[in-house]
Parts: structure tokens; C-alpha cells; sequence
């Protein structure tokens, strides 16, 4: 390069500190070299991969076993912290967070955004305490419950200073269908057998052993790190997932809202459409007053939502209205004074317990029943946690710990399962309102617990004649944001028509199918069109963008010039068993087209007599050809260079795949080249044997060189070299034909 040599090898025996002492000075070197402020470069000659390796001293890295590694790294956790007594306390402290973030806190700045903060998010999850736990199928005070005392867990465990934990609607959704199918059917309903003798579980016993399912999935996940799987869950997935959610909600609220009782239950694929198509049959037994109440509160929330905005901007703080608990105090005195649920069989949440709940332990029994259940609900709730938390975090320039997370979780779900509860997730509503109340830490966990421990020990019995009408309304208009999802659709069209179809696929398959089942088949077809994705790839035939030694789509810039009787091919994949059929048939494409284009001819002798036999054959046989025998006895004067810098990865298949290839191309006379291959790729092929077959100086380190390597060859031959080639003939409007 026109300046002093690079270091020596680094030996791996040497002080740090002397190998960076040395590329210290070699960097030194390389900018102060002259007193020119421009370093000139001489280009290095072309070279094939093997003499490439060994003039800059390529060497494999030592490896260990990646097993052993992972299981060295596994036991360290655990033994890292008993190596010393300050290992052991920063152990602590990573385990209990808030060892480390209380003695540290600003209590003159941060303790007033955190009162007001949590005082918001604790007014807005009292009525959406009750509601979710009605939806859940539970009591009313084991929604507060959920309120109440994961989130104090969480405070010493998380590392999210913003989440909201406690209830949430599609997790409510699915705790609630878990519940139908295990408990008895309540008086009433038309399944409901007054001489079953079978020991039905209740609901609060369903729900807790899925919250502490979920805690052990939890806990399980974050000890051997695996919060990996939620990456699987993307964003299209989730948003189609919650707006299907999101209907079975709505749906599910309807008889509810319109005061009709008795419906037979269902679960299973399609329930959603019998639930609606009884639904239509009882529509005679319409309630009236409840209609009235749902109506009413309908209206109230949804000028909230308009009303808000306004008065935050008009007060210059963003502390919302809590219109949802106006509708709950409204509609309770409204019931209590008019005494329509004696009336007119208005339903109300009826009684509920002040004082300290009873504490007993999960049905244990219950874990193999409710096991699938939870793992969807896990699955769902951490990946919707972790994916808004870290965006949180990351906006506000916070490290977040997902194995902590995980942990964090699993202790607050399994805590509380020990108490009539509800499964806890993180409520996207009530972190958005945190978040944008100036909440700076987890100490205002503290304070929205506090309002709801006011409503459970002192101030339950006042919400007795609550009406499950209004309840329901709040279910209702809290979808709104999930509903909302639909705007996206026209920029994932213009943007990406593959999770376009992921969302709209998930969407479908939640609602026609049951929500855990509508799940598991989403994700495996979003995996299914990544296996597609890379079976069916592009492929492309590359030229050099003029005046530079950079190779580029052909169809893509119009300053791309090819040379003469070599074709450059990149195929887009990893080379795998499931795309090595795509692959073969790729190459054999571009030979076709590069045959049909002026390109592929080099030495006139060669074309002279390809030419000349073929005229011979018409003069003798009268016929017109349909196919030139493009092969010369005694010149191989076409190279076919393969572009490798796409095979990430090659198994076995593909590795055979590459044989065939350059057989067939030396069959025709073709000589082929391997250019851009990545170590990992070579060694694969050291592994293989492959070079027994392929010469290893058929490999070179990049474009530049195998190129230049072919018009080296092409020269001895008597070919006369010619710059640049800037007519590309016919071979663009080929390639913008041919199938992808």
C-alpha cells in the first residue's frame, strides 16, 4: 500500500500491551508517513484465495467446543458469584435491583414525577383491575389484587422503569378461556348439569395455576437465557395477534353489554362464530337499562379520548382525565340510587372483600391441564413486554437486562399466585401514560399501588353495585388503540407485502381458529415464509461499475459494463438443502442468458468456427438451427465466477450442489471461479473433501481478483484486452424477463 509493512503476527503469548503498542506505531506510520496530506495506495496483484492466505498469514482461530463453552458459561453464573465476597455482592445487587438505583436516587427532582406519575397509573388501573379480572372470568377483587401486589414484587426485581405491570386484556382473554374449559359451567348457563359429581376446579384456582405455570416458563426461560424465542413473536405477528385478540374481546363483552344471560358457552376452532350466532338468536333478550348504562359510558370515554388532548395542552402537563373511573363512579351511584339491579336484572359485580387477601397455595394438580395455556400467555406477555420495554429503555437511554426480565417476572407471577389473582402482563396503555407523566423510575410502582390499596382494604365495598355493563364498555373503548392497528395496513402494502401477509394471516387464523391455536399456527407460518423467502431467492448476473473495481446488479445501474466471455453470477442465500434445487437451476439461467448475449463470445478464431461448422450444417442439411454448439475442441477461453459472499451458511446438499455446477460448467468447456467465500464457508469445504474435486486455486479472495485472474487467462490465449465493454447487448432486457 505504499507505507511502512503491517506488524508481524500478533503471538498469542504476548502482553496486550505490546501488541497494541505495535498497531499503535503501525497506524502512526500509516497517516504521517509523508508530509502529503493525501496517502497514495498501490494496488496489490491478483491472486487466488490459497496465495492470498498465505501471504497475509491466514490461520483458523482456536475453537472450542461450542457445547463445553455454553456449558462453561452456564455454570460460571452460578459459580462466578461464590468466587469471592465482592462477587457475591455484585451478584445481590444484580438479583435486587433496587440495592442499586435507590441509594442513588434524586429525591429533589425525580420523587414529584414519580407521586404524580404513579398516582395516574394507579387511577387508571383500578377499573381496569376490575374489568380485566371480569374477562378473565374471575372476582372482581382479584383483578385489584393483580394490581396491587405483582407490581410491589416487580419494584425490587425490574429493571424497566416505565413498564406497567398488572392486567391486560388479551392475556385477560386468554386466562378467561383457559377458565371455561376446566371450571363448571355457572347456574344458568345452558351446559350447566346440577348432577355432575365431577370436582370442577374454580376459577381463582385456574387462574392461579397459570400464573404460577407462567412463573416457572419464566423463571426456566431467563435461567438457561432463552428470551431469544420472543424474537420469533415480530412486530406484524403481535399486531395482527392483538387486533384478532382484540375482536374475541369484543365479542365476548357484547352479551354482556346488550344483558342478555344463559348463552351456552364454547371454546375450540371457530367458537367465535356460534358465540355471535347465539348471540343473534337471543337478541329478544335485550336488557334495556343495561343497554342504557353500556351506551352512556360508551360516550363518556370516547369524548375522553377527544377531551384529553385538549386539557393536557390547555394545563401544559400530560396528566389525562381519568374518565374511566368517572364512568365507574357514575355508573355505581347511578345503579346503587335507582336500585335497577333488583329491578331490572341489571348484573353488578356484587361483593367485594376489603382486608388482606387469603393466602393458600396453587393447585398444583391443576399445571398439566393449564400448561399449554400458560406457555401461549408467557409467550405472548413476554414478548410484548420485552419489545416495549427495550423501546422505552432505549428512548430514554436506560440498560435494560432481559435475563433479569425474566427473572423479575417469574418472581412477581409466582408471588402472586399465592393470592386470588389474575396472570400479569405489561398494559401498553397505562406505560404509555407513565411514560409520558414524566415517570423516571420504578419508586412510582409505590405510589399507584398505594390508590389501589386504598380500594382493597377500605373502599371495596363501596363499588358493590358496580355494573357489569359499564365494565364492559371500558373493555370496549380500551380496544380502540389495538383497533387502530388497521391504518398500518397500506404502508406495510407499499413497504412489505410478506408481513403484510404475516399480519393479515395472523389475524385471520386468531379469529377463525381459538387464540393459543391461532398462535402457534402464526408463528410457524411466519417461519414458513423465511424457509420460502430464502428457498425461492434472487439471482443476479453482475457487471463492474465503471471506473471502479465494485460489482453491482446489471439491471440495476445503467454505468455497469461487462468483459468479454466471463459471467459474474450471485445467488442471494444461504446455500441449504431446501434451496439447492433453486440454486442449480439459477446457474443454468444465467448460462443461458449470458449464452444468448454478445458477451459470451471472446476469440474470433473460436466464433469463426463455431459459426462455420453451423453454416456447414445448413448448406448440407438444409435447416435452419435452433441451437449453437457454443463448444471448441482446443480453447477454453468463457469463465463463469461465482460470487459466494451470500453463503453464509452451506450444509452438506450445498456443498454437492457447487460439485454439479462445476461440472456441468467444465462440461461445456466453461472454466468456474469461487470469489468472496467466507472462512467458515472454506473450511466447510476443507471438511467436505471438496477440494479433491474443486481445485482450492479455483477460490479467490474477491471480484477484483478472480476477474482479473479470467482476462489474465484470456490474454495467453491471444485474446487482445480490451478496456471495458459498455454495449450490454440484449442481456438487461433478458434478465428483466426471466423468473426470479
Amino acid at each position: 500500500f505504499g507505507m511502512d509493512p503491517p506488524p508481524g503476527r500478533i503471538g498469542r503469548t504476548r502482553h496486550l500491551s505490546i501488541a497494541e503498542e505495535e498497531s499503535e506505531n503501525y497506524l502512526d506510520n500509516f497517516y504521517n508517513q509523508r508530509d502529503k496530506r493525501r496517502v497514495s495506495f498501490v494496488q496489490r496483484g491478483a491472486m487466488n484465495q490459497a496465495e492470498f492466505d498465505e501471504k497475509f498469514d491466514y490461520s483458523k482461530p482456536h475453537q472450542e467446543n461450542e457445547v463445553k463453552r455454553q456449558a462453561k458459561k452456564f455454570a460460571g453464573r452460578f459459580c462466578i458469584p461464590f468466587s469471592s465476597c465482592f462477587a457475591f455482592k455484585l451478584f445481590i445487587f444484580d438479583l435486587i435491583p433496587i440495592l442499586k438505583w435507590l441509594p442513588e436516587y434524586n429525591w429533589k427532582s425525580d420523587l414529584t414525577k414519580d407521586i404524580i406519575g404513579g398516582i395516574t397509573v394507579g387511577v387508571m388501573q383500578i377499573p381496569q383491575g376490575i374489568a380485566y379480572a371480569l374477562l378473565a372470568r374471575q372476582p372482581a377483587i382479584n383483578g385489584l389484587y393483580a394490581s396491587l401486589f405483582p407490581p410491589l414484587i416487580y419494584m425490587f426485581f425490574g429493571t424497566s422503569r416505565h413498564s406497567s405491570l398488572g392486567t391486560f386484556a388479551v392475556v385477560s382473554l386468554m386466562t378467561g378461556m383457559s377458565v371455561e374449559k376446566l371450571t363448571k359451567p355457572p347456574e344458568g348457563d345452558a351446559a350447566w348439569n346440577s348432577t355432575d359429581i365431577i370436582d370442577y376446579p374454580t376459577p381463582t384456582e385456574v387462574s392461579c395455576a397459570i400464573a404460577f405455570t407462567m412463573g416457572l416458563i419464566f423463571l426456566i426461560t431467563g435461567i438457561l437465557r432463552l428470551q431469544i424465542l420472543t424474537t420469533y413473536l415480530s412486530d406484524q405477528l403481535i399486531a395482527g395477534f392483538t387486533v384478532g385478540a382484540a375482536i374475541h374481546v369484543l365479542v365476548s363483552q357484547l352479551k354482556t353489554i346488550f344483558g342478555i344471560r344463559g348463552l351456552k358457552r364454547y371454546s375450540g376452532v371457530g367458537y367465535l362464530f356460534r358465540q355471535l350466532y347465539d348471540l343473534v338468536l337471543a337478541i329478544g333478550q335485550v336488557n334495556y337499562v343495561s343497554v342504557g348504562i353500556s351506551a352512556t359510558s360508551i360516550m363518556i370515554l370516547i369524548c375522553g379520548k377527544f377531551l384529553n388532548p385538549i386539557f393536557m395542552k390547555k394545563i401544559k402537563y400530560n396528566i389525562p382525565i381519568p374518565f374511566e373511573l368517572l364512568v365507574v363512579i357514575l355508573s355505581t351511584i347511578f345503579v346503587y340510587v335507582t336500585g335497577v339491579n333488583t329491578t331490572k336484572a341489571v348484573q353488578v359485580v356484587n361483593e367485594i372483600p376489603s382486608g388482606i387477601p387469603e393466602v393458600s397455595l396453587p393447585r398444583f394438580s391443576l399445571i398439566p391441564q393449564v400448561f399449554a395455556d400458560a406457555g401461549g400467555i408467557a409467550f405472548v406477555s413476554a414478548a410484548m413486554w420485552l419489545s416495549f420495554s427495550k423501546t422505552l429503555a432505549k428512548s430514554e437511554e436506560y440498560q435494560l437486562d432481559s435475563g433479569q426480565e425474566f427473572f423479575a417476572l417469574a418472581v412477581s407471577s409466582m408471588g402472586s399466585s399465592f393470592i386470588p389473582t389474575v396472570p400479569i402482563s405489561c398494559s401498553l396503555s397505562r406505560t404509555m401514560v407513565a411514560y409520558n407523566a414524566g415517570v423516571t423510575t420504578q419508586l412510582s410502582i409505590l405510589f399507584s399501588s398505594s390508590l389501589v390499596f386504598l380500594v382493597v382494604f377500605f373502599l371495596g365495598s363501596l363499588l358493590e353495585t358496580l355494573p357489569m355493563a359499564a365494565l364492559s364498555a371500558i373493555i370496549c373503548v380500551a380496544l380502540w388503540g389495538m383497533l387502530e392497528k388497521f391504518k398500518t395496513l397500506p404502508e406495510l402494502y407499499r413497504n412489505s407485502k410478506i408481513d403484510l401477509t404475516i399480519w393479515i394471516f395472523t389475524f385471520v387464523a386468531t379469529i377463525v381458529l381459538d387464540v393459543t391455536l391461532g398462535l402457534i399456527v402464526s408463528v410457524g407460518f411466519a417461519l414458513l415464509t423465511t424457509i420460502f423467502r430464502e428457498q425461492f431467492p434472487k439471482w443476479h448476473i453482475l457487471a463492474m461499475v465503471k471506473g471502479t473495481y465494485d460489482f453491482r446488479d446489471c439491471e440495476r445501474y445503467g454505468q455497469a459494463v461487462y468483459f468479454k466471455g466471463i459471467c459474474v453470477f450471485r445467488f442471494d442465500s444461504p446455500l441449504l438443502y431446501y434451496n439447492v434445487e433453486r440454486f442449480k437451476s439459477s446457474a443454468h439461467k444465467a448460462y443461458l442468458d449470458w449464452q444468448k448475449s454478445h458477451e459470451f463470445y471472446v476469440l474470433s478464431e473460436e466464433r469463426n468456427t463455431i459459426w462455420q461448422s453451423r453454416i456447414d450444417e445448413i448448406d448440407e442439411d438444409n435447416l435452419t438451427p435452433t441451437t449453437m454448439n457454443t463448444q471448441a475442441p482446443d480453447i477454453i477461453s468463457r469463465h463463469f465466477v461465482i460470487d459466494c459472499s451470500a453463503f453464509t451458511v452451506i450444509d452438506l446438499m450445498g456443498v454437492n450442489a457447487l460439485k454439479e455446477v462445476f461440472s456441468d460448467m467444465r462440461k461445456r468447456r466453461i472454466l468456474v471461479y469461487f470469489a468472496n467465500a467466507k472462512a467458515p464457508v472454506r473450511e466447510m469445504f476443507a471438511r467436505c473433501n471438496f477440494y479433491k474435486k474443486v481445485p482450492k486455486e479455483n477460490f479467490y479472495p474477491t471480484m477484483r481478483d478472480a476477474t482479473s485472474i479470467a482476462r489474465q487467462r484470456q490474454m495467453e490465449l491471444g485474446f487482445k484486452d480490451t478496456e471495458y465493454v459498455p454495449d450490454k447487448d440484449n442481456i438487461v432486457d433478458i434478465l428483466s424477463s426471466h423468473p426470479y
